[in-house]
Formats: structure tokens, sequence, C-alpha cells
């Protein structure tokens, strides 16, 4: 058997999480850069055409300019930021550049109303911003400190799903190489022969190379991707609640028996979570209606 003492490379899996995390927070911050250049300029032409389509939708419902703003700001931060980080990693990619730019596209057309929205709150200059403030205040009660809201909301469900789904997203959109040598090959002789690593010793000291791994020691048969963590993600994504407990015993399941799909399982939870807030959150908001 191989020898498990100072034989075997450590595992580095982790070690690129510190950057990992600094590229989900230069995301926010390019965004929060960008949101501002936008609302100068696109603010001021935009912002009363905005406000009088906010107000056919809400027609001066208290509950439904809630639900409106909340369900505006959540998305538009969520999709903004997600569109943005996956630009980011999909331009080193082969062919990367053409789909950086259409992700980058989509994720400016959803930042365009929190733009917007923004040049309304802090009051730019212009007629028409301050038009367009009078317009929400009057047709569009609540729907500003709800867009706040949801907005927060979609911050922080980037931050979490970015930190989660992390090594899922790099290895979705991250950089493909041209071509890559087989497992455990090190270099080449000049005749072309594969140079493999020393992995390991035998039990009498004989050193044990990458390719007698598979002749001495077979590989464990493949196992496939855990069926609950599909169910888990579908379910997220048409708004069920039930993504809860179904992505829990995903993820269980997944620990026992060592099956892949635990993105999945964990991209199902996340969007569970988001929709029992939006329900709790509507539930409340109309229970303190019924009683103004």
């Amino acid at each position: 058997m191989i020898d498990s003492e100072a034989t075997v490379a450590p595992n580095n899996s982790h070690s690129g999480y510190p950057g990992w995390i600094l590229r989900v927070i230069s995301v926010v911050a390019c965004v929060a850069v960008a949101t501002v250049v936008a609302s100068l300029t696109l603010g001021p032409p935009f912002a009363r055409a905005w406000a009088q389509w906010v107000a056919r939708h809400v027609g001066g419902d208290f509950e439904t300019g809630v639900v409106l703003g909340f369900v505006t700001g959540l998305l538009g931060i969520a999709v903004t930021l997600f569109a943005a980080l996956v630009s980011s990693l999909a331009w080193r990619r082969r062919g990367g550049p053409a789909l950086s730019l259409g992700i980058g596209a989509i994720a400016l057309l959803a930042a365009i109303p929190g733009a917007v929205n923004l040049s309304i709150a802090v009051g730019a200059a212009g007629s028409g911003v301050r038009a367009a403030g009078r317009i929400l205040d009057v047709d569009g009660p609540a729907f500003r400190g709800a867009w706040v809201a949801g907005s927060v909301a979609g911050l922080s469900l980037y931050m979490v799903g970015a930190l989660l789904l992390g090594r899922s997203l790099r290895s979705a959109f991250g950089p493909v190489r041209q071509a890559a040598a087989p497992p455990g090959v090190i270099g080449y002789t000049a005749d072309g022969r594969p140079v493999f690593a020393q992995v390991g010793f035998t039990s009498d000291g004989i050193p044990v190379l990458a390719d007698e791994l598979d002749v001495r020691y077979p590989a464990r048969p493949v196992v496939g991707t855990n069926a609950l963590a599909i169910v888990a993600l579908v379910l997220g994504i048409f708004g069920g609640v039930l993504a809860i407990p179904v992505g829990h015993v995903s993820l269980n399941q997944i620990r026992r028996s060592g099956e892949s799909g635990r993105g999945l399982a964990v991209a199902g939870l996340v969007l569970g979570y988001l929709s029992l807030v939006v329900v709790v959150g509507v539930v409340l908001v109309a229970v303190s209606a019924a009683y103004r």
C-alpha cells in the first residue's frame, strides 16, 4: 500500500479562495461606480419616462408599490452583479471576448433602472428628475423605499451566491486551456514519451509513479449527479419554497454518497430561501396594510 506520510502533494483546492473573494467584491465596486456615472448621464433624460411607467403599474396602490419596488430592486441588482461577474470570468475563455461582451450588455441593461432610480433618489439636477420624484410620491407610494430594500436583498443574494458557487462558476465560465497534459504528467522526454510524477512509496519502499496508480490501485468508479439536487434547483428557479427541504436532503445525500451536484443543491437552497423572504415580506405588507 502507499505510504501516506509526506509522500503525496497537499490539497490546495482552497488556495484561490481569497482571490475569488477579492474578485466578487471588485465587481461590486465597479458596478457601483458605473451606476453612479450612469445615473448622472441617463437619469435626467429618462427619469420622467421611468416614473410614468411605474405610476401606470402601481396606480397609487401601496401594496403594489411595495411589491413592484422590491422585485425591481432585487432583480436589477442581482442580475447586474451576477452578469458582471460572469462577464469578468469569461473574457479569458476560448472565444470569451464575444461571450463577455454579450453578458456585459445584459449587465448594462439591468443596471439602467437602478441608475435612473438613483438619480431620482439623490435629486439630480433637471426638471425631469424633480417631476419624476413628484410622480412617484403621488402615484407610486412606497416604491422607492421598497426598491432600496430590494436592492439590499439583491446585493446580499449576490454575495452569498457568488461565494457559495465560486468553484462552479469558475469551472463553467473560467478560462479553458487549449490542451492539457494527462493527469500526473510533469514533462516529456526528447523522443516525446511522458514523464510521470512520483506520488508515493509502497510498503517496502519502492517508488510509485502516477501512471502505476491505475494498475496497482484502481480508481473508484465515478458517481453521477444527485437527482434531488436537480429537483432542488428546478424548484428554486420556479420560486418554490419546497426547494429548501429538498436542497438540505440533497446535501446530506451528497455528503454520504460522494455524488456530484452540490452546487446545484446550494443554488436551489439560495433561491428557495429568497422565495421564502419574498413571501414573508408580501404577507407582512398585506397584514400591515389591513390594519392601516
